[in-house]
């Protein structure tokens, strides 16, 4: 466990070093459907059935971006959702237009996290409660992922959290990156 447990931490490590010299991205078009429905699927594999994941997407929008750094982000938000959520609880991915673009959300009915811990969250190792991240499988990088893949699209990362209520992970894109599902023009 200890061993696969380090190759982990080191592929965030490499992922997020890489991530922190990119400067530009190959904006290529990812389908969202396609994503989201993977997305929706690893988390059930994580979550051997203890939790109800649902999965709302109204957006009727492509994104325009890496297509394997957003699966890394997107996924990582779920995953975290199911590792914090204690069995019977749900967890709810959603896709959805807003004004000035489109958010991709994950909300949990798990421990939440209190205002205190809210502005660290991002930083690399930082630990909201050591033991129960360590019983969960988690590095501690995710998070520092997920802000760098999002700073690269130009999108932001929002938490709303309350303890004993639960958290909401948003991914706010802008509309400069949302493209029209299935159509090939890439303006």
């Amino acid at each position: 466990v200890q061993s696969k447990r380090m190759g982990q931490i080191v592929e965030d490590l490499l992922t997020l070093s890489r991530l922190e010299t990119q400067h530009h991205i190959s904006d290529e078009r990812v389908p969202m459907a396609a994503l989201l429905a993977t997305v929706r699927k690893e988390a059930e594999a994580l979550s051997h059935g203890r939790h109800r994941i649902t999965l709302q997407s109204t957006a009727e929008a492509d994104l325009l971006g890496s297509p394997k750094d957003l699966h890394s982000a997107l996924s990582n938000l779920a995953s975290n959702a199911v590792r914090y959520t204690p069995a019977g609880g749900s967890i709810t991915i959603r896709w959805e237009r807003t004004p000035d673009g489109a958010v991709y959300s994950v909300s949990d009915t798990g421990f939440g996290i209190s205002a205190t811990h809210l502005s660290r969250l991002t930083e690399r190792f930082y630990r909201v409660s050591s033991s129960r991240s360590r019983d969960s499988g988690g590095t501690g990088l995710g998070l520092s992922i997920v802000k760098h893949v999002l700073n690269l699209h130009q999108a932001q990362l929002r938490i709303e959290s309350a303890p004993g209520v639960g958290s909401t992970f948003s991914c706010h894109f802008g509309a400069a990156r949302l493209l029209t599902p299935g159509s090939s023009d890439e303006s």
